[in-house]
């Protein structure tokens, strides 16, 4: 068990960092990830497909946590959607070209918890909204919306960094 701790253990963090508020949280997530792990390490039968089934216990265990916690409502104002339609377009391929990823999962973790939840379950693990209201106690719907603002969001972000690189680089 240790080796098996020790060997997965920053795969796991990695995981859990995405659904987390803080590193304190994820490591919480990462214990119990890996007491489920530990509890059900028999029943893999596949050596070789390890990482997506710790994947699957880690993403399970946050979903888990996340509704153990009591939530704060995310509003998402008219004013908001209103403003989202009358931004310029971004160009999202120009926008990741120039960011490493490092820059992106900051841009990321930065979002709301609900925001990111939502996206990390949507873009990162290819759940439905079905599957993501279900878990998350949300209206479909809902889901759908936060989906929506964290992309607003993460490419406003993203380009600001991009506006930042460039504008340092010029001097």
């Amino acid at each position: 068990m240790k080796a098996f701790y020790e060997r997965f253990y920053s795969y796991a963090l990695s995981v859990c960092l995405a659904y987390a508020d803080s590193r304190e949280d994820a490591c919480e997530m990462l214990n119990d990830g890996f007491l489920k792990a530990f509890r059900s390490l028999n029943q893999l039968k596949n050596p070789e497909a390890v990482l997506p089934w710790l994947r699957r216990i880690m993403v399970n265990t946050a979903i888990d946590y996340y509704r153990k916690r009591p939530q704060k409502a995310v509003e998402i104002s008219a004013e908001t959607v209103g403003n989202q339609l009358a931004e310029p377009h971004l160009n999202d391929e120009a926008i990741l070209a120039q960011l490493s990823a490092e820059h992106i999962l900051a841009a990321l973790h930065r979002l709301p918890l609900p925001y990111r939840l939502v996206f990390s379950l949507y873009v990162l693990e290819g759940y439905s909204h079905r599957e993501i209201a279900d878990w998350l106690h949300l209206a479909e719907s809902t889901s759908r919306a936060h989906l929506t603002e964290a992309n607003r969001l993460l490419r406003l972000a993203l380009n600001a960094q991009t506006t930042d690189r460039h504008e340092r680089t010029k001097r």
